[in-house]
Parts: structure tokens; sequence; C-alpha cells
């Protein structure tokens, strides 16, 4: 590989099995093949199917690529065979560098260990003397926000504070690549904004980094090409907006169900029923039809069934089951 690329899949493929009692005898039968050299089998048997299925790609220096599909698609597979977490049965991994991953809400940490001695433990296993993880901790903790439960287990943490330590931490060694499933979902806009303000700080000086989501909008903006993955076979490589159009065509073609909002439910604390939404142009009339850049209000109207003292609108926008904007407002 040339010095630029931190990254080379060429032709990878893993398969699965539905059955588990399958799955136990074929891991065995392909435990012995690998010891007695005969490599483990490369064809389907009953009840396998391809997770992903031939996927090749390269990711350089100091860029950014999306990882986009629906659920199934086998974006956190790819990203499990990058950092070894599981071995392709079929294709070529080449990586350089060191890696940095965060592909599950539980970052890695022991849940019964404190937040200060899951630092030390990540640390040491990214590469960090305990000298190096002293002079670092009051920045990892800082940035996390997590100070005054940084002595409680982590399994006392919710699923945000879990992230941004993890975040705080996997970021502290400034890695060569950065694997990122879904964890910029958890956490609120300023925190987001915090940790894309890192990786765009990384970025320039020649981090690289896949970032998986279903916010399509946290795709076009921070990803400089996407790979479009469907059934685990790769649909559109390239240009990050061809990738989300033809993820958003495929949906409407697929002919998924599209559900609407049920008004009549409480939701969250139930304190509050809503009773209806609708955009408004800048002069204040009704519109069904937004165009990317333009300026709308968004009203929501809910009637009070118990007292409350403010109110926290989750607001999610969707294409069938693709995000393409998520933010809470109060």
């Amino acid at each position: 590989m040339s010095d630029d690329v931190l990254i080379r899949v060429e032709g990878v493929s893993k398969k699965f099995c539905r059955s588990l009692k399958k799955s136990l005898w074929y891991g065995v039968k392909d435990t012995v093949a690998d010891l007695v050299g005969r490599g483990s089998y490369s064809s389907l048997r009953p009840d396998e199917f391809w997770a992903v299925n031939d996927v090749s790609f390269e990711l350089k220096r100091g860029e950014s690529l999306g990882l986009i599909g629906r659920n199934g698609a086998g974006k956190t597979t790819v990203l499990k065979l990058l950092n070894g977490l599981i071995k392709p049965d079929k294709g070529r991994i080449e990586m350089r560098g060191s890696i940095g991953a965060l592909i599950a809400l539980g970052a890695g940490f022991n849940p019964i260990l404190t937040g200060r001695e899951n630092i030390y433990v990540t640390a040491s296993v990214l590469g960090l003397t305990k000298r190096e993880t002293d002079e670092k901790i009051n920045d990892i903790v800082q940035f996390a926000e997590v100070g005054e439960f940084l002595d409680s287990p982590v399994q006392s943490y919710s699923s945000g504070m879990a992230i941004r330590l993890g975040f705080a931490v996997a970021t502290a060694v400034r890695p060569d690549v950065l694997l990122l499933d879904e964890i910029l979902a958890v956490g609120d806009a300023s925190f987001r904004a915090k940790c894309f303000n890192v990786l765009a700080e990384f970025q320039r000086q020649g981090t690289a980094f896949i970032l998986v989501a279903h916010d399509m909008r946290t795709i076009a903006r921070h990803s400089q090409r996407a790979l479009y993955l469907r059934n685990g076979c790769t649909k559109h490589l390239g240009d990050t907006a061809d990738a989300i159009a033809q993820l958003l065509k495929d949906g409407k073609s697929s002919g998924t169900a599209h559900h609407l909002m049920d008004w009549s439910k409480a939701c969250g604390s139930g304190k509050i029923r809503l009773v209806g939404a609708r955009f408004l142009n800048s002069k204040n009339d009704q519109i069904t039809w937004i165009n990317a850049g333009d300026s709308v209000i968004l009203v929501v109207e809910y009637e009070q069934l118990a007292p409350i003292t403010s109110v926290v609108l989750d607001i999610a926008i969707r294409e069938n089951d693709i995000i393409l904007y998520h933010g809470t407002r109060e």
C-alpha cells in the first residue's frame, strides 16, 4: 500500500448462520479445517447467508467515509471486520497505523469498574502508559462531562455518559483511523458538535474515519465519500450525495410502507398529548414541500394533560426508516 492508504479492503465477505445449533457445529468444523491447513468453507451451507459479500474500498489519510444502508445491510459487520473482532471468510484486509473504534454503546468498558478505572484500562489497551494517562485524564474527564460520576461504576451510567467517556478516551490517543458506529446519535446537540469539531481537527492532522449513521444530514456534512451497502453488497461507492440519493430512491421503489404519526397516543412523560404539526414558510403559509436550504417554521400543537414546567421536543424527520434530521428543542 502507498503511505497515504490506511485501509485497503479487497473482495471481503463474511457469512453467518441463522441457526445457533448449526452455527456452533460449523464453527467447530471451520476451526478444525484451519488447524489442518484446509482453510474455512468459502461457500454457503444450509441456513447460512452472506452478511457482507465481495466488498472493496480504500481509506486514505485524512479522508472521511460514510457507511450507509438500511438495518441489516452489513455496516456494523464491516466495522467489526476492520477492527479485528471477526475475521473475513473471503477477501483481504490491509491496515496501517493505530485504530480507534467505538462500535457499541458500551464502548468496550467493564460495567463493574468505575469510570476512572475504565479510563486507565482502556488507555492501556490503546497503548498509553500510566504516566501518559495521568497527564491526559483531566482533559478526558472534562471532555466527557462525567466529573461527578468519575468514581461511580460504569453500569450506573446512562448510554450517553458511556459514549461520551468512550469517545473521550478513544480520541485521547489521536489514532490514525477512527471507526464510529452510530455513537454520535446519543447525547445532546452540543456534545455532538464538540465531537465533530474534534474529528475535523484530527482530519486536518491526517486522521481518517469511517462513520456509520442513519442520519443522512450527518453523513452529508461529515463524509467526503460514502459506501452504500444493500443486503451486504456494494450498491454505490463514491460521491456522498449520489450514495444518499440512491439509498432514498431504493427506499421508495421497495414499497416500504410509510406510517403516519398517530397523534392520539401520548408520548414521553404522558403529561401532554400531541395534536398535530405543520410547516410554515417565511410568509407563515402552510407548506407540504421543503427544498434544500429553505427556512421553515415548525408549529407543534399539543394539549396539556398534567402540570408541567417545561417541554422538551424530540424532532425526527424520516424518509421511511432513514433519518434525514434529528434534534432536540426545549
